[in-house]
């Protein structure tokens, strides 16, 4: 039973290790935006635990979307190696849902009073 559920959690823990290892932008998110929210949430102002809350899915939101994208063109750069306007729109929506991330992450920044 547990090799099972281990194999289950492999793929996404492979998936994972590979944006950390090779993802530009993804290292950036963990690596750079992160600690740089901890450093000013830290140093800047005491928070509530739902501000916390807050900053914390906010960001988890841009790892998401960032996890997304990087997967989408992965695959789209793979499938379609070709210059194509349509895959060329698909992947600046993907990207366009990261940068809407992070301006939801600004926003929160703004209203617990960091920005």
């Amino acid at each position: 039973m547990f090799a099972r559920l281990f194999r289950k959690f492999s793929h996404p823990i492979r998936g994972l290790v590979h944006a950390l290892t090779k993802d530009r932008a993804f290292q950036m998110q963990v690596f750079a935006i992160g600690p740089a929210i901890g450093v000013c949430a830290y140093f800047l102002s005491p928070l509530s635990q739902l501000e916390i809350l807050f900053i914390g899915l906010a960001w988890a939101l841009i790892l998401i979307t960032e996890l997304q994208n990087s997967a989408l063109e992965e695959a789209l750069d793979r499938l379609h190696p070709e210059l194509d306007d349509h895959i060329k729109r698909s992947k600046d929506m993907a990207a366009g849902s990261t940068l809407l991330s992070g301006m939801f992450l600004l926003f929160v920044l703004i209203a617990v009073g960091l920005f």
